[in-house]
């Protein structure tokens, strides 16, 4: 008969007990490519990109022609997306890069572990808990995307991020497959500008929103944290 060791209520196998056990009032931040609704990115974003409607009105068009040629033959035309299909080109002309790095899966995570070792640290009820699961910091997808697909005026683009925040549930298995807690962070800029200003000092003012769109997230994250934990 092989042992068992609980975590947090819960029998696992003693030899994977380290795999899902963490130590008590410890609760892991972790990054996924994946969303909590099965979707995924398939590669992690790691700098912001340009979406141009004259690049999704090509993509568009491509569909179409697929679409009325496979009709012609018979047959239905499916196409499925990941959320990355639309995803935009290189910004090009810059002597520094930096502005446009997503700092998501490094920064990003790096902060809310501490606001969260912090936040558990300070709740007697939370330290003497052990999870199993971790929060887990999926997409981080960020573009500058057109406006308007019409139009014949100046071409303008709004910062656009593709953030969530989710935790599987504690317990048991019939817990686990209940739909996670979720925090939405997909954020937009307030105005939609044209690229020349946006590219200004290599694109600082892309920083600037991103880095506020990620803190608006992580005080988002930390708002419900406690209430969130102590529901499982």
């Amino acid at each position: 008969m092989r042992r068992t060791a609980k975590c947090d209520g819960r029998k696992h196998k003693l030899r994977r007990q380290h795999k899902r056990c963490g130590p008590q009032g410890r609760l892991q931040v972790v990054y996924s490519t994946r969303f909590p609704d099965g979707s995924y990115l398939k590669e992690k974003p790691l700098e912001v990109r340009l979406v141009t409607r004259e690049a999704t009105s090509n993509k568009v068009a491509q569909q179409i022609g697929m679409t009325v040629a496979m009709l012609a033959l018979g047959a239905v035309a499916f196409q499925g997306f990941s959320k990355d299909n639309l995803k935009g080109r290189q910004l090009e002309g810059l002597t520094d890069r930096g502005h446009l790095k997503i700092p998501v899966e490094t920064t990003f995570v790096t902060r809310l572990q501490t606001r969260v070792d912090t936040a558990v640290q300070a709740s007697e009820a939370l330290r003497a808990r052990t999870f199993g699961r971790p929060v887990t910091v999926a997409g981080g997808s960020t573009q500058l995307v057109y406006e308007s697909l019409l139009g014949a005026e100046e071409e303008t683009f709004r910062l656009k991020t593709d953030l969530v925040v989710y935790k599987v549930r504690e317990g048991s298995l019939l817990n686990r497959l209940i739909a996670p807690r979720v925090v939405e962070c997909a954020s937009e800029s307030p105005e939609a500008w044209p690229q020349a200003r946006w590219a200004e000092d290599n694109y600082r003012s892309v920083m600037t929103q991103l880095d506020a769109m990620l803190q608006a997230c992580e005080d988002k994250v930390m708002a419900s944290l406690e209430t969130t934990l102590l529901a499982d």
